[in-house]
């Protein structure tokens, strides 16, 4: 599972700044190890999950290990002082719009709109106020998350190498959000930290077609359904580069080690997958043609995984069970 996406990772400069509205850009990392797809709640020592906020939130995929570690915020009128992580479809399109419009920018330095509305047709967000409300709650979450990403190896004598590497996401912020004015005005800036645009941004943003992550945004309520869609965007480009026909099975197991793992079980995991897959073929169905429902066999109808396939002249035409089958 621990396949890197990175054959089309684009790399940007301070002076090529990529401004074709066409492409947006995701960073890799969370490609392949997703976001909460809700909020994180803390588990008592039996592991039993209780009321309370996560402060940290860890998904492992092969030989990598992502941690991320809420920091603390504080939310404007009341004064409450909150330490949350980023979770659901708004965590999701926040991170979208932000690694694209640093990527666009060449460097750091980010202008948000002024007003709530003007942020979220920006960000690609519907518009009321309670809306309104979580997307600041959620970006300014966002923007206080530590990154911490460790890699287990070996060196050529046979000793382990534990390699970490932390970060914040946002060094500096200024917000200002009105509900009334001007959409075009620009007075709130967010400074990425140099080690986020460094090595997360620059380094491994991945590109895709900014309409169909429009289109699915705009009808889906998931954030699960918008990580897939990435993450077999990512993958199915690593399979088509790869030139390999008899393609091995990733197993039910597999995917909900990476994307579900506060799914209750690996078989709710799946019903939930084939719904995100159902959501991606009303706006992509050629990708999600070349998703393959592998049934286990002599079991009936229990699915076993998937399978990733190739571009064919008629991928809907394929000779294999597919995914939304």
């Amino acid at each position: 599972m621990n396949q890197s996406t990175n054959n089309h990772i684009v790399q940007s400069s301070t002076s090529a700044p990529q401004l074709n509205p066409g492409i947006s850009y995701f960073p890799e990392l969370f490609v392949n190890f997703s976001l909460p797809v809700r909020a994180p709640k803390m588990r008592d020592a039996e592991g039993t999950k209780t009321t309370l906020p996560a402060v940290q939130w860890e998904r492992r995929n092969g030989n990598r290990t992502l941690t991320l570690t809420a920091g603390k915020i504080i939310l404007p009128g009341t004064n409450e002082s909150l330490t949350i992580l980023p979770s659901g479809k708004i965590a999701v399109m926040l991170l979208h719009w932000i690694c694209t419009e640093a990527v666009r920018a060449g460097g750091p330095k980010i202008n948000l709109a002024t007003s709530w509305r003007g942020f979220l047709r920006d960000v690609n967000i519907s518009w009321n106020p309670r809306n309104a409300h979580e997307t600041e709650r959620q970006l300014r979450a966002m923007l206080a998350t530590r990154i911490d990403t460790t890699t287990l190896g070996f060196d050529e004598d046979g000793e382990e190498i534990i390699h970490t590497t932390s970060c914040v996401i946002g060094a500096e912020t200024k917000l200002t959000f009105t509900r009334d004015g001007d959409i075009h005005d620009r007075k709130s800036t967010v400074v990425l930290s140099q080690e986020f645009y460094d090595n997360i941004v620059c380094r491994w943003a991945i590109p895709h077609g900014t309409r169909r992550w429009e289109q699915l945004a705009a009808s889906t309520k998931s954030a699960q359904t918008l990580l897939l869609w990435l993450w077999l965007k990512g993958r199915l480009y690593a399979v088509e580069r790869s030139g390999v026909k008899n393609l091995p099975v990733i197993s039910w197991e597999e995917l909900a080690e990476q994307m579900g793992p506060d799914f209750s079980s690996i078989s709710n995991f799946r019903k939930s997958f084939i719904e995100s897959a159902r959501e991606i073929a009303a706006v992509d169905p050629h990708l999600i043609a070349r998703v393959e429902r592998v049934d286990q066999r002599g079991t009936g109808t229990l699915v076993r995984g998937i399978r990733l396939h190739p571009k064919t002249p008629k991928s809907s035409d394929a000779h294999y069970k597919k995914i939304t089958d």
